[in-house]
């Protein structure tokens, strides 16, 4: 005689399947959480709000020159997101918080002369101010036909010279600072 089993075991042969599917779906839930917290950890997007950047002589911001490098420079830099200026005007990009600031245009310092001492990265000729008491460095682009300076926060790293430098050498020709003995003018000097 043969007997039937029971329609309690027919009904169980289907629930392990469902339930391995509902695990499957929490376990692959729980790790996409977790990898998006630790995404969201190391890259954190912070708004700090538009940069107050103070107004300086920036007679060249207008130039050909600081024309074609403003639109290549890029919205990140070194991880950081490009800021929204205050104020400044035109020819001022900045990056991160405390930020590194981009002024194209700039006067002729009076400690760039041909005897300075210049800092060459990825083919820009450099020149790099005294420390005011800030903590930051401002370095001035010497070998191209407009004064860019740089200014970058302490403890920031080389990563935003090396990128922007490359971003100059790429953009604008270069040319020596000093011609027979004297500095030569930017475009608009």
């Amino acid at each position: 005689m043969t007997r039937a089993k029971p329609a309690t075991d027919a009904g169980r042969s289907g629930q392990p399947w469902s339930v391995y599917a509902a695990l499957t779906v929490v376990v692959l839930a729980i790790g996409v959480a977790v990898t998006l917290g630790v995404i969201k950890k190391n890259n954190p997007v912070v708004d700090t709000g538009p940069l107050p950047v103070s107004t300086v002589g920036q007679p060249g911001a207008d130039s050909a020159a600081c024309k074609s490098l403003m639109p290549h420079l890029p919205s990140e830099l070194a991880g950081s997101p490009r800021r929204t200026i205050e104020g400044g005007g035109d020819g001022v990009a900045a990056w991160g918080d405390p930020a590194v600031i981009l002024r194209c245009g700039m006067e002729t310092p009076a400690e760039l002369t041909c005897s300075s001492e210049l800092t060459e990265i990825n083919s820009v000729k450099w020149l790099q101010l005294p420390d005011d008491g800030l903590d930051a460095t401002t370095y001035i682009a010497a070998d191209r036909t407009v004064r860019i300076a740089v200014t970058v926060p302490t403890g920031t790293g080389t990563a935003a010279m090396g990128d922007l430098s490359s971003i100059v050498g790429t953009t604008l020709a270069a040319r020596q600072p000093c011609r027979n003995g004297l500095l030569l003018p930017t475009d608009v000097e």
